[in-house]
């Protein structure tokens, strides 16, 4: 068994974690972000952090209705321009907490007024230091190049501070739930698993969601470059009919994130186009009228509110980069050219 596996099988355990051994820290750093009245948010990160941070964006703008924009970290450290960040929230999202850019962001934001705040897996990094103060993600040591159990240990951490900030009971009472449909949804890799082999031969795929699930197609087509060597497009339902689509033929595979939600219903007729284009459509959803129509269809073992379904509808891509490597002879704990951390500037 990779390390990748048995660290998706350890997200409900860390899950628990989280919300257990955080929710104090963080309901204290939800009364400093009020205290700051900010008129924005701002997220820094890179990698899977940065699609973590996408889903930052759709939440805190949808259930907080705080402007929120991602850091371009170029800007401070290769630029050296310091944009007017006082009246900011700045959050740096980092596994390893040493990202340099990142880091400078949250140092630049603190000197110009903003309330920074770092989300990490690592106690005695970097970040600590840099920002105010600090969410543990508590999901024990990584040992897999590709992030799993952090990632959505971040979603969770994001999750938190918008409930607690919100004041939402209904919504913290959806987030004490998580763990357990975690569990629930780790039932979804037989289904994958069964479909894998079909694929191995695969170097390219689209893969298409949209709102907040904007965030787990990116976070998708990251996991199938970096475990399976597959160049792996992601693309918003919008973005993708805006050019991307002529790229596209008979039998390109194209996978479709389709939640209950507000997205849901053009999610599917955008499936059954693509059918009546004969594209090959692995759908991944738990609604019946998106399944029966999909090439392969992969049915959710969760019903959840959309706003909190990226955090489960990632696990089926997790599930299918370990075993698309394993199909491809390649190992997905060791892949050519990366390492666990990654310092940029």
């Amino acid at each position: 068994m990779t390390k990748m596996l048995l660290e998706i099988l350890e997200q409900p355990d860390a899950l628990d974690r989280l919300l257990h051994e955080e929710s104090r820290n963080i309901t204290s750093i939800a009364e400093k972000i009020k205290a700051h009245s900010p008129a924005f948010f701002e997220l820094a990160a890179r990698g899977s952090s940065d699609n973590a941070a996408t889903y930052g964006k759709y939440l805190f703008e949808y259930a907080n209705g705080i402007p929120c924009s991602l850091a371009a970290p170029s800007i401070h450290t290769v630029y050296k321009r310091r944009p007017q960040l006082k009246r900011g929230v700045v959050i740096g999202i980092s596994q390893s907490g040493e990202g340099t850019d990142i880091n400078t962001v949250l140092r630049n934001a603190k000197k110009a007024g903003a309330y920074t705040i770092g989300i990490t897996n690592t106690p005695d990094s970097d970040i600590t230091n840099a920002a105010h103060d600090v969410i543990l993600l508590r999901a024990g040591l990584e040992k897999g190049l590709a992030a799993t159990k952090t990632y959505t240990c971040q979603l969770l951490a994001l999750m938190l501070i918008s409930g607690m900030l919100s004041g939402d009971r209904k919504f913290m009472l959806h987030a004490a739930h998580i763990p357990e449909k975690m569990r629930k949804t780790l039932a979804v890799r037989d289904q994958i698993e069964s479909i894998t082999e079909r694929y191995r031969y695969m170097d390219r795929c689209a893969i298409i969601g949209r709102g907040f699930n904007y965030s787990t197609v990116k976070e998708a087509a990251l996991k199938l470059m970096e475990t399976s060597y597959v160049v792996a497009q992601p693309f918003s339902t919008a973005d993708f009919l805006h050019g991307p689509i002529a790229m596209t033929g008979a039998g390109f595979p194209t996978f479709v994130c389709i939640p209950e939600g507000r997205m849901a219903a053009p999610l599917t007729q955008l499936s059954k186009d693509l059918n009546d284009k004969n594209l090959e459509t692995i759908i991944i959803s738990n609604r019946p009228s998106a399944l029966k129509i999909a090439s392969k269809a992969i049915n959710m073992p969760v019903d959840t509110d959309e706003i909190f379904s990226p955090i489960f509808y990632i696990v089926p891509f997790q599930f299918f980069a370990n075993a698309l490597s394993h199909a491809k002879g390649i190992d997905p704990d060791k892949p050519r050219f990366l390492k666990k951390i990654t310092q940029t500037f």
